[in-house]
């Protein structure tokens, strides 16, 4: 167990994610439906439910990773702090950064072709900030109040690269099994573009990993204190 406690910064802003991601959950599974005219008319894939889209994994994710660190700012335990500073590097800030950059362009570009108004009628503007938006909020602050060791970078990259091919087999499945893609605007390319449009996505995330990385090593030197990283937060 580690002697320093955790910041007051650190504590609240992992409550407050932790709070509000978790209701954001708990109501995209539990309210926000699609009614089962939209799976007759094959606009949704009649199987998977909430876990064939990024956007609900992403956000059990972040759910997971807060109500972790909350865990590891009560407790202290090294063994938590590793993982914690694992999964925040590997997975929370590359996937809500690719979540939340990806969304919002499809939606500046053509809303209709990933976010069709109809979703207004079940998908309230709060939970589609809570999961397009304020994850990134909540990833960047983060990294501003919380001092982290980023893992070795191919081991960063080994688990974000399983975590997309993973899902890109899964997404396929569905497609395979339904014909009907997850995201409606893939039916509307042609296989050149759709793998272009994969390919950009996966190099985005590594990307994005990159930025995480140098943020944090811009962050941790900030100070005399912070150029050896020393495990307080």
């Amino acid at each position: 167990m580690e002697r320093r406690t955790a910041s007051r910064a650190s504590v609240l802003l992992h409550l407050t994610a932790a709070v509000h991601l978790g209701y954001a959950i708990y109501y995209d599974y539990r309210f926000a439906q699609l009614p089962q005219l939209a799976v007759t008319l094959r606009l949704e894939p009649p199987m998977g439910g909430k876990f064939k889209y990024m956007t609900f994994l992403g956000g059990l994710l972040q759910f997971g990773y807060y109500s972790l660190a909350l865990t590891y700012d009560l407790l202290r335990l090294r063994s938590l702090r590793k993982l914690r500073d694992y999964v925040l590097a590997t997975y929370v800030v590359p996937l809500a950064l690719t979540v939340g950059m990806t969304f919002w362009t499809l939606y500046g570009i053509d809303r209709e072709s990933i976010y069709p108004e109809l979703l207004d009628l079940v998908y309230p503007n709060w939970l589609n900030h809570a999961m397009h938006t304020f994850v990134v909020v909540y990833a960047l602050v983060e990294m501003g109040v919380t001092r982290h060791q980023y893992p070795q970078r191919r081991r960063g990259f080994a688990g974000l690269g399983a975590f997309m091919a993973a899902y890109l087999v899964w997404i396929h499945f569905v497609w395979f099994r339904t014909g009907i893609w997850v995201y409606p605007f893939l039916g509307g390319i042609e296989w050149p573009v759709r793998i272009l449009f994969f390919a950009l996505i996966m190099a985005l995330g590594f990307g994005y990993y990159l930025l995480g990385e140098h943020l944090n090593l811009v962050l941790s030197v900030r100070s005399p204190r912070d150029r050896r990283w020393s495990g307080s937060d």
